[in-house]
């Protein structure tokens, strides 16, 4: 159940139907694990898979030189080109260049470079999936630099999309490309992809994960829950994001009796002993990673309102409602218009730091996860 097949199995039916794919999907949640078991899927089916993570990538050029280093460019792709592709790479890879493509990437148009590159895996005779990781952070930096750019590179995508079928896309993000796109006023290159959101594992799910990490030796203190110690977990934790679940799981020390196989009872006690654990100061990377996050890929202006934003939803478990949210942040020293507001609380929703429950004409924003709202309340909050 914790391996995703359901999910494996719609994504495979998607791209059979020829449809490309949007991933957006929080941190935390295993989407770049989800794209590689994709991937291996796909292979299996006889398809060509390449992954691609272009997080630290910088400009379109280089996007496609990551891409061209994935796919071993010259051993397996240049001898299949036909037509004016080969001219093309032909004049790319002249005898002065040699062997380094690199090179003769950086001396061309990159928009003429993905056409040939995409054109001859059409041609190729094997149907294709591209499976970029971490598309939205690129665009997303990108926009920031050169907005011209980040539009003319997106409707590039999408121009390759419709004109070569036999290579379709799977793109990923773990903020809100579409948020992003819509804010740029490039929404439309987004029209044709298929958006298929990912969420946190379901109870059953999690509570087999919980049973796989003990039973396969990767907890050092294996245990077993009853069904009140998993419904304490369940409400402690609140995401039952895969990567927190098993960091929970290391801290839980159990004290109750040892069953048939050797793992004792972890008791309400062991549990929030756990938790508890979680949030010492020499756990604090365990969460780096959500600071770093608006840190490394908003404007410091941005990151400022984003952060009074989840201080005041942290207040509360259950959260604020938009309304309440709108009058906290409409005055001195800066004020968030109400259509500004909604874009900050997208992206944080879409990140995962944030849920967004429908409360009427309304809405109300809460903390994904309980325990990244203990956290925040004790690092962030004055």
């Amino acid at each position: 159940m914790f391996n995703r097949p359901d999910e494996r199995r719609e994504l495979l039916h998607h791209i059979c139907q020829g449809r490309s794919i949007l991933m957006l999907a929080p941190r935390r949640i295993g989407k770049t694990w989800l794209m590689k078991k994709f991937a291996e899927d796909l292979r299996a089916e006889g398809w060509r898979a390449i992954f691609c993570d272009v997080q630290a990538v910088d400009g379109p050029t280089a996007f496609f030189a990551r891409l061209c280093d994935q796919m071993q460019i010259q051993s397996s792709l240049i001898a299949k080109v036909k037509g004016r592709g080969k001219q093309i790479f032909g004049r790319f890879f002249a005898k002065d260049v040699g062997d380094d493509w690199k090179t003769a990437l950086l001396r061309t148009d990159w928009s003429s470079f993905a056409e040939t590159l995409v054109r001859s895996l059409h041609e190729s005779g094997q149907k294709t999936v591209i499976l970029v990781d971490e598309l939205a952070l690129f665009i997303h930096e990108l926009a920031r630099r050169d907005a011209a750019i980040a539009k003319a590179f997106l409707y590039r995508l999408r121009a390759l999309d419709q004109a070569y079928p036999n290579v379709r896309w799977f793109f990923t993000g773990s903020i809100g490309l579409d948020v992003i796109a819509k804010r740029e006023g490039i929404g439309g290159a987004l029209l044709d992809l298929m958006l298929f959101p990912i969420e946190p594992f379901s109870q059953d799910a999690a509570r087999a994960f919980l049973v796989h990490l003990s039973e396969t030796g990767r907890l050092m203190r294996p245990f077993t829950l009853d069904d009140t110690g998993f419904a304490q977990l369940v409400k402690q934790l609140g995401w039952l994001s895969p990567y927190y679940l098993e960091l929970v799981a290391l801290q839980i020390r159990p004290s109750g009796a040892a069953g048939p196989n050797g793992a004792g009872l972890a008791t309400l006690e062991d549990i929030d002993a756990g938790f508890n654990a979680m949030l010492h100061p020499l756990h604090r990377n365990y969460f780096v990673a959500w600071e770093d996050h608006l840190v490394k890929n908003f404007s410091s202006h941005e990151v400022a309102m984003m952060q009074r934003i989840l201080g005041a939803c942290a207040m509360q478990a259950g959260g604020e409602s938009l309304d309440t949210l709108t009058a906290m942040f409409n005055g001195p020293p800066d004020a968030i218009p109400r259509r500004v507001l909604r874009d900050y609380l997208a992206i944080l929703t879409t990140a995962g730091y944030l849920a967004e429950i429908t409360d009427g004409e309304t809405s109300r924003y809460r903390f994904r996860s309980g325990l990244l709202r203990r956290y925040w309340l004790r690092w962030h909050v004055a």
